[in-house]
């Protein structure tokens, strides 16, 4: 488990410790603890969504802070749980992740993708970002119909960065929380253009 675990307000028996949300607030990831029945609920109640008398938002507590999550459409996400050993310290726990479908599906006629990286215990931002960086540029790779030399790379992944081909999930009014980061990938036309004419110009040595 992660140093900091933070309760769902409206689920006191269930512990969060890596959420993900986009810059609507809207939950696109979220790792969760609990015993089985409580988790149930949990996501139970976000399948029904508010009206229905379940939830549609909920709020995650730490530390004095609060963070609010949008479920969004609680049908586009993914889940898949495993089992905490037994000899822990909290008794018998089931872990699960909830991620956007799209995470772990590459839509390659429009050469778009996500990655995501879990950085280690006590990793400062500049660690974080370049562990992402890092499965970013595997992906910039891969979803190019061009080939890439790791040469390229540090004015590449520049370029892309200030032309927003690499979009990191989160921002100032919905951070990360915990260890987990993800970056959306798109290597669009413009981006095939600007590795021709670096080429052409001999920028990039081939």
């Amino acid at each position: 488990m992660a140093d900091t675990l933070y309760r769902v307000q409206e689920f006191p028996e269930v512990f969060v410790d890596a959420c993900l949300r986009d810059s609507s607030g809207t939950m696109k990831f979220l790792s969760v603890y609990g015993r089985d029945g409580s988790l149930m609920q949990f996501e139970a109640a976000m399948q029904l969504g508010h009206k229905e008398g379940g939830v549609s938002r909920f709020q995650l507590v730490a530390d004095g802070a609060r963070h609010a999550v949008d479920v969004g459409n609680a049908n586009g996400l993914t889940t898949f749980s495993g089992r905490l050993p037994r000899q822990n310290v909290f008794g018998p726990l089931s872990q699960v992740w909830m991620y956007d479908k799209a995470f772990t599906t590459l839509d390659r006629p429009n050469r778009i993708g996500w990655v995501m990286h879990r950085a280690g215990t006590g990793q400062g931002a500049q660690d974080r970002l370049r562990g992402l960086l890092d499965q970013a540029w595997e992906l910039t790779r891969q979803l190019s119909p061009v080939a890439l030399l790791d040469a390229w790379r540090p004015e590449l992944q520049a370029w892309c960065m200030e032309k927003l081909a690499y979009q990191r999930l989160g921002d100032a009014l919905y951070p990360p929380l915990g260890q987990v980061d993800a970056m959306r990938v798109s290597i669009s036309d413009h981006f095939l253009r600007f590795v021709s004419d670096q080429v052409r110009q001999r920028v990039f040595v081939l």
